[in-house]
């Protein structure tokens, strides 16, 4: 009986998993309101790009690299390097929520300063 009432407990956690590995891999995030500011992710998930808005053109403004840390959390690493004296760029990107074609993330601020994380939403395209 317990083990029963433990299985049903869990069973919403369970069922509530996301893989956002999977969900993002090969789509374009744009925030909510532009349109084209945002990132994308390389169909094996292993590669990224940042998007700003550009008026007419819609091209990459940042090449990345993508490390998956769990299934829900991506840090992506600058890929070249354009300033010698600074380290690369990166950005922790924590997913929370997936409904429809409409994601929630968690950017968690890892630069320099005190600075706090930022709730954003991105329509998935």
């Amino acid at each position: 009986m317990k083990k029963l009432f433990l299985t049903l407990l869990l069973l919403p956690s369970l069922v509530m998993a996301t893989d956002f590995k999977t969900a993002v891999s090969g789509k374009k995030l744009t925030f909510v309101g532009a349109t084209c500011a945002g990132v994308s992710f390389s169909k094996n998930g292993a590669n990224a790009s940042m998007y700003g808005e550009q008026g007419i053109e819609c091209s990459p403004d940042l090449s990345l690299r993508a490390k998956w840390i769990n299934n829900n959390t991506a840090m992506l690493v600058e890929k070249e390097q354009t300033n010698k004296s600074a380290p690369p760029r990166v950005f922790v990107m924590q997913f929370q929520s997936l409904n429809g074609n409409k994601v929630v993330v968690k950017d968690i601020w890892v630069g320099w300063g005190n600075h706090p994380d930022q709730i954003q939403k991105y329509t998935i395209k």
